[in-house]
């Protein structure tokens, strides 16, 4: 009798906790992001042709030595407070808010920011450069040597410890660089390829992982990460099944290093080996690289061709973040943590879902909105262009907080299925890529390119 009465049981309804509207960084991350982008949008709306904002793009050193860095800095530096001021006070407001000590997140933020310049300027070398040895891999380098042999005071780590809440907002202007008008171009070719790898390729990495002993926590941050797009899908799955984050950290390394790889892989097979056109090669590239800013290193050595085709196929699976973190939401919620006998309370799912993927569409719809009245190439000049400045300023604090907080000893501890796993979900996404690349963009089903 008990046993039935436990069988059709349903948890009592949840309380609205009203103040995760204020503590919680998934909704500063909606708050920041989306004022940041209304914000450059009015400015670029009260001048089209020059908004009042444009000084943010400045802050970005310029590739050096074929460029003058040190005149850059001095015509620049103004721009560099601005980006630093901008950022210390809509951080530092929200993190006050969630319980921070102002002061020691101040001191925090400022280490970080200094040492988020000096990623960029080593990044930002032109022969560096060119082999895709970009921010995110100097980010994480510099983060983890610093967190293996430094003891943390308590004053930084109010801002060491804020990973999600930078990249959680750099997502959300991540958005505002992908209009709808760009996601559908092509004929819907780009997105049919996108969705084969990131379903195939998803279910590939939960297969491996599972089949390896690892759990369904695990395993969906290692598919968001190896099929999806990279660090950002990683961490934002991650935060709607609610994983470890220092496997979450693990998992963005894996990304970054095989990024790297892949960055001179494709491009040597595309040409020398497979003899494939330019259109081809960016699509195969946009299907199978696992970062934005590789695949466009990757696709640059071949052409302007391979950028175009390439930018098609990774959009749409940049977008697919959102539509992910949703099903793995539910999926956490109602199977993985599921009480037996016990219902799930439809409000769970939507605490857990994280709230900056719709902000991330709100800002998509901002930024389309605003191509169709003013065109794409003055949205690109006035509006993303900026949003990019502060959006690199984010991931690459981000990427700092995430080799800060990754252990060596935590790494080794794990050992090598990790590996195992997203080596063969790389190797999968590969394949299918170069696949899907020949039938959608090769002519053989389609080819929407010239």
């Amino acid at each position: 009798m008990a046993s039935n009465s436990i069988s059709t049981a349903v948890a009592p309804p949840r309380k609205i906790d009203w103040s995760s509207l204020w503590k919680k960084e998934d909704w500063w991350a909606v708050y920041v992001g989306l004022f940041l982008v209304i914000v450059v949008f009015v400015a670029m709306a009260l001048n089209p042709h020059n908004s009042a904002l444009n000084v943010l793009k400045g802050a970005i050193p310029v590739q050096w030595p074929a460029k003058d860095l040190v005149k850059h800095f001095a015509t620049n530096w103004l721009n560099y407070v601005l980006m630093y001021v901008l950022l210390l006070v809509l951080t530092g407001v929200a993190s006050r808010l969630m319980g921070e000590k102002l002061g020691n997140y101040i001191k925090g933020f400022t280490v970080l920011f200094l040492l988020g310049l000096v990623t960029l300027i080593i990044g930002s070398q032109a022969t560096i450069n060119k082999y895709g040895l970009e921010y995110p891999f100097w980010a994480l380098i510099i983060g983890m040597v610093i967190g293996n042999v430094w003891q943390f005071p308590d004053w930084f780590k109010a801002a060491s410890k804020r990973t999600e809440f930078f990249i959680k907002t750099g997502i959300i202007l991540l958005g505002a660089a992908l209009s709808f008008t760009q996601v559908v171009a092509g004929g819907g070719w780009g997105f049919l390829e996108a969705f084969i790898i990131v379903v195939i390729g998803f279910l590939v990495a939960f297969g491996v992982s599972r089949a390896l002993g690892f759990d369904n926590k695990f395993a969906s941050v290692l598919g968001a990460g190896a099929s999806v797009c990279g660090v950002s899908a990683a961490i934002a799955v991650g935060s709607s099944v609610k994983s470890e984050e220092k496997k979450t950290g693990y998992i963005v390394s894996l990304v970054v290093i095989y990024a790297l790889v892949l960055i001179f892989l494709l491009p040597l097979l595309a040409k020398t080996v497979f003899h494939l056109n330019d259109v081809v090669a960016g699509a195969w590239i946009g299907g199978s690289e696992l970062a934005d800013a590789a695949g466009l290193a990757s696709a640059g050595m071949i052409s302007d061709k391979a950028v175009s085709a390439f930018s098609l196929v990774k959009l749409n699976r940049d977008v697919m973040i959102g539509f992910l973190c949703f099903i793995m939401a539910i999926i956490a919620t109602t199977a993985w943590e599921k009480v037996e006998g016990v219902k799930a309370d439809p409000m769970v799912i939507w605490y857990r879902f994280p709230k900056f993927v719709i902000a991330f569409f709100i800002a998509s719809f901002i930024v389309t909105s605003f191509v169709v009245s003013y065109t794409m190439p003055v949205v690109k000049d006035q509006i993303i262009a900026n949003l990019n400045a502060i959006r690199t300023w984010l991931f690459v604090l981000a990427f700092l907080c995430i080799g800060l907080n990754t252990k060596f000893r935590e790494i080794r501890a794990m050992g090598g299925k990790p590996l195992v796993a997203f080596t063969t979900v790389a190797v999968v996404n590969v394949i299918l890529g170069y696949v899907c690349a020949n039938l959608f963009f090769g002519g053989i089903i389609a080819a929407p390119l010239p």
